[in-house]
């Protein structure tokens, strides 16, 4: 099929369907910079393949009668020539990551990370539920190297992740960009895909495909000569980057907005910094890190976990101990591995320094044969040692028949050691003693609740960051003791820290730092800048350059107004709506973005934050957009009685539909009506109990659905 392709003239491709065949072979043509022709048939549901968004955003041309077929295919051809795009040099591999992590996915990053030792970009559907065509080819486009996985199964997540990943991997096969389509040995696929995927058997096989990969793509970079286009166009350049921070964490410096929450986080000021979903926490955590290691002298640990590693241990261990001792679990093995973490950053910071330094060089063998002795870390990044340690963790427990013993008869003692397996003073003192030649510490930890839904949230969960934070807030104690610095900082979602404050006796102790945003002139502020540094080097006025790149008003609206009004006061939805329509106008052949691509950037918008809120509300309802979509037909003359009703037409737990109404409040995506006015959770001060209170004041209080989420319905009919 490929041979026939690049022999041929044009391509059309009928996507009326979702076929994983036809979706890789239009990416293959697409990478070829072939004239292609979507069709569809108007006689066929077209729901499965607009839910996906990938296809669908490229624009094509529906028949119903072979006549109107042919007229379509008889029209010249209107395909807009993909642009030529910087290599990303800094972060030159792209990974589709599958919905959720797995031990192949987990293995495949941690290689990347420590045996390719290649920086790398990724789309996680986690953080953003949607992936349009010119967004993928952008990736692409723009990498030297890019790694997909094929899901196994029919589910939605399965179809959905497939799309993307034949699509993306028929893109880079053509433009011969380096690929890998990973697949375990015994996973079916399409016949196009069959014999080029890369299979595993053993985790192990892994490693070896990824060494194999970096020489690939070392080629590729060593060969590649940059052609500057004669005639770029300005949308090309015009950029406000990306939804995603870590995808853009070499740049982020040139563009980044200093915040009050970043200026105390950099002093040590706050430990725990909250905020929803998409409001910038990574960032923060990125900047941070970025700016106090680049003094030499300071040790930065910065952790970025993802929960599934934690899974084996909570579901062996903690189901089966009292809530006392599971706490006290949790605390004694999360100080366990922060002193491990900091012993493995010293001893990989100075691997080399410590042979010149003979200040350094018997501490640093001191403490290297008490870490070895404690842990093997082989090649791993740190999801993969906290797997390791979790897993040593429960094979001590297993061993020692510690679960096996009356929950009242359990000896604290006997569960440390369960944990340490020998002791931990012995370490926590060589590291403290070895650290006196050296500036302070910080610990950065994020993305330990990214798998975690509101809904779906436990005491065992909350006991996981109550444990972290308690032992952060010890370990500092033992610190200043010493006169040594101990700096510490948590990102976490807004809805976790509410259970961790129930949790914890002491959280008044805590300095908490919200990174929410609530004044719409620093959020304009923030657009501006990561606009306007992507373009510095042209000659010309700011003014100007953006009277080229856009209409000014959008219904009536200036353009800046109607983006912030859609984004949901969160800068990840500002910058996917601004994306969104600028690669649309590109698609299009626009040099200028029009009220359309803006509109048809908010309905998008619109089905992102409809799918996040239905990932959100998973635990409580299934089929939670049958149920979101119910509300949004009665959202004239919505009262909290007429939600509740709706709710419980669906759900039988009372408590359930409460929930469901307190994450769509904690969300964004519900409003009250407040003297006339809608007042949504970032009008209030992120003040959840006053938006609370005025509903269980009065169940006739009207409720309002944010205009981004109905914007939505109009790409549902």
């Amino acid at each position: 099929m490929e041979s026939w392709i690049e022999g041929a003239d044009a391509f059309i491709a009928d996507i009326s369907l979702v076929n994983h065949n036809v979706t890789y072979e239009l990416g293959f043509a697409i990478g070829l910079q072939k004239p292609t022709r979507l069709i569809r048939s108007t006689h066929m549901d077209f729901q499965p393949v607009k839910a996906i968004g990938l296809l669908d955003t490229l624009g094509y041309d529906g028949y119903d009668y072979d006549h109107v077929l042919v007229r379509t295919l008889s029209k010249p051809d209107e395909t807009t020539r993909w642009a030529e795009l910087a290599k990303n040099k800094d972060q030159p591999v792209f990974i589709l990551q599958l919905p959720a992590p797995t031990e192949s996915t987990l293995r495949t990053t941690s290689a990347v990370k420590k045996i390719a030792r290649i920086k790398f970009r990724n789309f996680n559907s986690s953080e953003i539920s949607r992936l349009n065509a010119s967004e993928a080819y952008e990736q692409v486009a723009s990498s030297f190297g890019i790694i997909a996985f094929w899901m196994e199964g029919d589910s939605e997540q399965a179809v959905r992740n497939n799309q993307r990943a034949a699509f993306i991997y028929g893109i880079a096969r053509g433009r011969n960009i380096p690929a890998l389509l990973i697949a375990h040995q015994k996973s079916g696929l399409p016949l196009d895909l069959q014999d080029q995927a890369d299979r595993w058997w053993k985790l192990a096989d892994i490693d070896e495909i990824i060494s194999a990969f970096r020489l690939r793509v070392a080629d590729v970079a060593n060969e590649f000569v940059s052609v500057k286009p004669d005639h770029e166009k300005l949308l090309e350049r015009l950029s406000c980057g990306d939804p995603v921070a870590e995808n853009e964490a070499t740049t982020l410096a040139d563009h980044f907005l200093e915040t009050d929450g970043y200026q105390r986080t950099l002093l040590g000021e706050a430990n725990v910094l909250v905020g929803r979903k998409g409001s910038g926490k990574t960032a923060v955590f990125l900047q941070v890190r970025d700016r106090t290691r680049s003094n030499k002298a300071n040790i930065v640990i910065d952790l970025i976990p993802d929960g599934y590693q934690l899974i084996k241990m909570k579901e062996f261990i903690l189901d089966k101990l009292s809530f006392g001792t599971r706490k006290e679990v949790i605390a004694a093995f999360w100080e366990y591995v922060l002193w491990l973490e900091i012993t493995y950053k010293l001893l990989e910071k100075d691997e080399t320094r410590a042979l010149r330094d003979m200040r350094l060089l018997q501490g640093y063998n001191k403490l290297k044969a008490l870490f070895e002795a404690r842990v093997d870390t082989g090649s791993g990044d740190f999801s993969e040692r906290l797997k390791r340690l979790a897993q040593n963790v429960v094979d001590r427990f297993r061993s020692s028949a510690i679960v096996d013993v009356e929950l009242h008869q359990l000896d604290s003692s006997k569960v440390l050691e369960a944990i340490y397996g020998q002791d931990v003073r012995e370490l926590r003192e060589t590291v403290l003693e070895y650290l006196r030649l050296k500036g302070f510490v910080l610990f950065l930890f994020d993305n330990l609740d990214r798998f975690w839904t509101p809904g779906g949230f436990t005491d065992d969960d909350a006991l996981i960051v109550v444990g972290l934070t308690e032992s952060m807030q010890e370990i500092a104690r033992k610190f200043r003791r010493k006169s040594l610095e101990f700096r510490w900082a948590i990102f976490i979602r807004s809805d976790v820290y509410e259970f961790l404050i129930r949790g914890m006796a002491d959280y008044g102790k805590l300095a908490v730092q919200s990174i929410e945003w609530s004044d719409r002139s620093l959020m304009k502020a923030l657009f501006e800048q990561r606009l306007q540094s992507s373009v510095s080097a042209i000659n010309e006025s700011w003014s100007s350059l953006w009277g080229r790149a856009s209409v000014a008003t959008v219904n009536g609206r200036p353009v800046l107004d109607f983006l912030i009004d859609g984004c949901l006061m969160r800068p990840r939805y500002l910058i996917r709506l601004f994306e969104t329509a600028r690669r649309r106008a590109l698609t299009f052949g626009r040099n200028k973005m029009e009220e359309e691509d803006y509109v048809v950037a908010l309905r998008e918008l619109g089905w992102q934050v409809l799918e996040d809120l239905d990932r959100e509300i998973a635990d409580l309802v299934p089929n939670g957009s049958d149920l979101l979509f119910e509300v949004l037909q009665h959202r004239d003359g919505l009262t909290a009685a007429k939600f509740r009703y709706i709710a419980t037409k669906q759900m039988k737990t009372p408590g359930n539909v409460e929930k469901l109404l307190d994450v769509m409040l904690w969300n964004g995506s519900v409003g009250v009506l407040d003297n006339g006015a809608p007042k949504y959770i970032f009008d209030s001060g992120y003040k959840r109990q006053y938006l609370a209170a005025l509903v269980k004041a009065n169940e006739g209080v009207q409720l309002t659905l944010h205009p981004t989420l109905v914007a939505a319905l109009g790409s549902a009919v």
